[in-house]
């Protein structure tokens, strides 16, 4: 048989087990709040309060805590709790427990534990989410606003070309076109944001790309601000677009620079970073090591207030501050894209500082030699034209024919097939839309290469919600809307040369 319970229970020393416990453990008498004993953790972390008030020695308050819900713990026998913010972001959990020992007199264990770590993840896994649907509604309205930008685009084209008097109508259509410009810079910016900016990353020497933009860096900061930028020895290859690395360099270095409008210093360096699995949960990146690229200006500083909103789209945290809001949160999302996080820290009145973590590359930067593009306006070759929004459509349609392309018309992938089925002269090309019903422009390449491997496919769009690969292994050729005539004849003449 085994032994009594009670034996059992004289095995143990209480007072041992609550001084194994890592958490605060104090008992307290409820009417004066008087604690009556402290664990090991307690003893460390305040010293021996025994007969003083907890609400005094623990919380400094003189009379007992707005928080504290011990009343509550004696009157319903249940376990209640708190979380407790304190100073410099720390956070605490009380829970308060109702014991009653065998004299009769009622106790109250309260115990403390440390959850600043906790609150940090939690609150990084909702700026998470919320930059998450920020960028899922940035997408959306992008896609349909670049489908627009380029009707507008074509139909502005096609005024200009018919009408009689073209002289009279020139300057209207140029604020037409340089509107459609502006705007198209500002769909952009969003679509990088979203996280679903079409690009074909590369091995990348961050360290060679910063020499490379010296002068463009120097340019964009003008004579007021001195610059200093120190790059470690080796180590800095990424994989990135070039595009993408060159906007997430120009993007904070504007920042700093509209920081400090009365001049300053600006200091740009690289290094390498070891990123834990703590610190990996905390970012929602993977664990290893990664190229950092910080950036330090000596501008009037952030607000910590302000800096919980700093990557969202449309917010301009200085009056100062020029543009429309979107540089950071295009830089934002560029990052994210490529498995990365950026890090801001700022001190007000003595500047900020911004660090942008990339995944590393084992690989050295591999220099694609530059693909020759026919100059002249070539036409005469089939192309089947993808794509489900009939304005859009007809829009890229008068495009290609005015230079004397043949165009066949489809309003989805599954269309596209059937047409191809009963053809008797077949494409050279596929120019097809990314995000369409029933079949997506990357499943109808598939299909295609499996039928027809020779035809060409060319990407268009102005948001993607997939990765985009390239047909038989050759380069990925995509245009962004909203595009013009010249730049997709441009593009049409590349990729039929490729």
């Amino acid at each position: 048989m085994g032994q009594p319970a009670n034996q059992l229970r004289s095995s143990y020393d209480p007072q041992e087990l609550l001084n194994a416990q890592p958490v605060i453990v104090a008992v307290i008498d409820p009417p004066t709040y008087k604690v009556q004993f402290q664990n090991e953790t307690g003893l460390n972390r305040f010293g021996d309060i025994s007969g003083q008030t907890c609400h005094e020695k623990i919380a400094g308050c003189p009379t007992p805590c707005s928080f504290c819900k011990m009343s509550e713990a004696v009157s319903t026998g249940s376990m209640t709790m708190n979380e407790v913010p304190l100073p410099n972001n720390q956070w605490v959990l009380i829970q308060w427990s109702k014991a009653v020992t065998a004299d009769g007199r009622t106790h109250v264990i309260e115990t403390i534990t440390d959850i600043t770590e906790r609150k940090r993840l939690e609150d990084s896994a909702r700026r998470a989410e919320k930059m998450e649907a920020l960028g899922r509604l940035a997408g959306g309205v992008a896609h349909d606003l670049t489908n627009l930008l380029t009707v507008i685009t074509g139909a502005s084209e096609q005024v200009c070309r018919r009408a009689e008097d073209r002289q009279a109508i020139q300057a209207p259509i140029k604020q037409i076109q340089d509107a459609v410009g502006q705007a198209a810079e500002l769909m952009h910016n969003l679509v990088a944001f979203s996280h679903h900016q079409v690009a074909e990353p590369t091995v990348l020497d961050l360290n060679k790309i910063l020499t490379e933009m010296g002068p463009k860096i120097r340019q964009l900061i003008g004579d007021a601000i001195l610059l200093t930028v120190a790059i470690m020895p080796e180590g800095g290859s990424v994989v990135i677009a070039r595009q993408q690395i060159e906007d997430i360099i120009r993007h904070v270095v504007t920042n700093a620079r509209d920081a400090m409008p009365q001049g300053g210093q600006l200091k740009i360096s690289t290094s390498l970073r070891t990123v834990t699995e703590v610190a990996a949960q905390e970012q929602a990146v993977r664990p290893g090591t990664y190229v950092e690229l910080a950036v330090y200006d000596t501008g009037r500083g952030i607000d910590p207030e302000i800096q919980a909103h700093l990557f969202e789209p449309f917010f301009v945290r200085e009056q100062f501050q020029r543009g429309r809001g979107l540089g950071l949160a295009s830089l934002y999302g560029i990052v994210r894209q490529g498995g990365g996080f950026v890090e801001v820290s700022s001190k007000l009145g003595v500047g900020s500082v911004f660090r942008i973590c990339l995944p590393q590359s084992g690989q050295a930067q591999t220099d694609r030699a530059p693909v020759n593009q026919p100059e002249t306006i070539a036409g005469g070759q089939t192309i089947l034209l993808v794509e489900d929004d009939v304005d859009v459509r007809v829009a890229v349609r008068d495009m290609l024919r005015q230079t004397g392309y043949e165009v066949q018309e489809a309003a989805d992938g599954i269309e596209a097939l059937s047409l191809l089925s009963k053809a008797t002269v077949y494409p050279q090309l596929i120019l097809t839309d990314v995000m369409m019903p029933r079949m997506t422009g990357p499943q109808l390449a598939k299909r295609i290469d499996a039928l027809m491997p020779m035809v060409k496919v060319l990407y268009m769009s102005g948001y993607a919600n997939e990765s985009l690969e390239s047909v038989k292994g050759q380069r990925l050729a995509f245009i962004p809307k909203p595009f013009n005539s010249r730049d997709l004849l441009r593009k049409v003449r590349e990729t039929l040369a490729g």
